[in-house]
């Protein structure tokens, strides 16, 4: 990243993504220490698993296309696959 063309717009990036990608870890403590996955929708987590890993696939091919690499992006992407494939791990150890 080169400061010097840092923007506004690349800041925006950055800090929705990190928010986007910290959002996850109360609900992955909470079922990390509870075990409580009882409100958890199978159809949802599915999809939502199924979602951000095709996604980042996505990302990850039009900026190795590009050769223009959207880090927020990918740091987003790659949280919330570990953290949705571990709340799916976790609804089919603990239901």
């Amino acid at each position: 990243m080169n400061l010097k063309n840092f923007n506004f717009f690349q800041f925006l990036g950055w800090f929705g993504n990190i928010i986007l990608s910290i959002g996850v870890i109360p609900q992955v403590y909470q079922t990390w220490t509870t075990h409580d996955v009882s409100s958890f929708n199978w159809s949802f987590l599915l999809m939502w698993a199924f979602g951000v890993f095709f996604t980042f696939i996505y990302i990850l091919h039009d900026n190795y296309r590009d050769q223009k690499y959207q880090y927020p992006l990918l740091l987003n992407y790659l949280v919330n696959i570990i953290a949705t494939f571990y709340l799916v791990f976790a609804k089919f150890m603990y239901s």
